[in-house]
């Protein structure tokens, strides 16, 4: 029989895998359980498990490191990591440890026996030699073929900020052809596709509504389970997932457009003085990320930010320059410029004449 040992330290979910499955019908053997990673060493060394089953995070000693500990001693022990949403940020090190799966909890007994069932096919055949006829690339993993070093998190994120529907299927080609052949393993499909839904479940941050319907129809675990079958599935999650928050995106931007830009425009008109004011903090005080407060400002009044701060700051200062006899110097500290030299260069590539020239041409407007 197959051993399998269990380390979680939730007792009512460890008392339920244990007691939920009936082990020696399925052709398992489970040959102990512990609370936490170092109850479990000295019990694992002795009974040398097939499987080992383990919460990622736990006291004293975690499931990293107990899996660490473990593949150092019995390389051919199966590791089969339990985590939830929060945490996985840990798939990243479990790959790197060698892990065989990577399961969300809560954790149906269906889905548990599905994964055992399939590793136990894997450690028959092995020892019976046949293990060349099995494919056996979503179970183990040669972890030096998987570099997540270059993961780059926010890309999803940045392109839905920015992007657009009809880009969608050429960047999703180029975003997976970066993964190459990572996506053979399943462990690392799971890692993409949570990943995906983290971070795009992240935009609905302010509207309550539409992250539960977003989490109902990409977050469910029936979902997760369809997506990572292969590489077909993976693509075609991103593409929905893509589709549907550029879509929302557009959707609820629309409404908003607006009353945002309007928000912006008074907030530069009361803070032009401000030498420190930016496009990244009045993205931050109208609540937008700067990449997509700088498109959509550009989109709608045809200037870009830069441009408009710049042009509300020279009018202030023509109508100092004209209506008081205040030093150019102090002026130019008043509209929102620290140096003088700095000021007169904008004032002249906006106005055409430096502004002691504006000052003294009475035939001025």
């Amino acid at each position: 029989m197959v051993k399998i040992f269990l380390v979680e330290d939730e007792k009512f979910v460890r008392e339920g895998i244990k007691n939920e499955i009936d082990w020696k019908s399925y052709g398992f053997d489970f040959v102990g359980e512990a609370a936490d990673g170092e109850l479990a060493l000295p019990l694992i060394e002795m009974s040398r498990p097939d499987i080992l089953i383990t919460d990622i995070k736990m006291p004293f000693m975690d499931g990293l490191e107990l899996g660490r500990i473990v593949k150092e001693k019995f390389p051919e022990t199966v590791i089969i990591f339990l985590s939830g949403y929060d945490d996985f940020d840990y798939a990243q090190k479990a790959i790197h440890i060698g892990a065989s799966e990577y399961l969300l909890k809560p954790i149906s007994k269906e889905k548990l026996l599905s994964v055992l069932k399939k590793i136990k096919t894997v450690i028959i055949s092995k020892s019976n030699n046949t293990v060349e006829n099995i494919k056996i690339e979503d179970i183990e993993i040669d972890i030096k073929k998987f570099d997540t070093s270059g993961f780059n998190k926010g890309k999803l994120k940045e392109f839905v900020i920015s992007g657009n529907s009809l880009d969608i299927e050429s960047f999703v080609d180029v975003y997976m052809n970066t993964l190459g052949s990572q996506l053979k393993s399943l462990i690392f499909r799971q890692y993409i596709i949570m990943d995906a839904f983290i971070e795009l479940n992240n935009i609905f941050d302010n509207n309550v509504t539409e992250k539960e319907i977003f989490g109902n129809k990409f977050g469910s675990m029936e979902a997760f389970d369809l997506a990572v079958t292969d590489i077909y599935t993976v693509k075609d999650y991103l593409l929905k997932i893509l589709l549907y928050t550029v879509d929302k995106r557009e959707q609820l931007a629309g409404k908003n457009y607006s009353f945002l830009l309007n928000k912006a425009k008074d907030f530069v008109e009361k803070n032009y003085m401000n030498c420190d004011i930016s496009l990244n903090n009045v993205a931050e005080y109208i609540g937008l990320s700067p990449t997509y407060f700088s498109t959509i400002f550009k989109q709608e009044l045809g200037i870009n930010f830069i441009d408009y701060l710049t042009k509300t700051r020279i009018n202030e200062a023509k109508i100092l320059l004209r209506s008081t006899d205040k030093r150019i110097s102090d002026i130019a500290m008043e509209v929102g410029y620290r140096d003088q030299h700095y000021f007169s260069s904008s004032f002249k590539k906006y106005q055409g004449d430096t502004p002691k020239a504006y000052r003294e041409n009475k035939n001025e407007k």
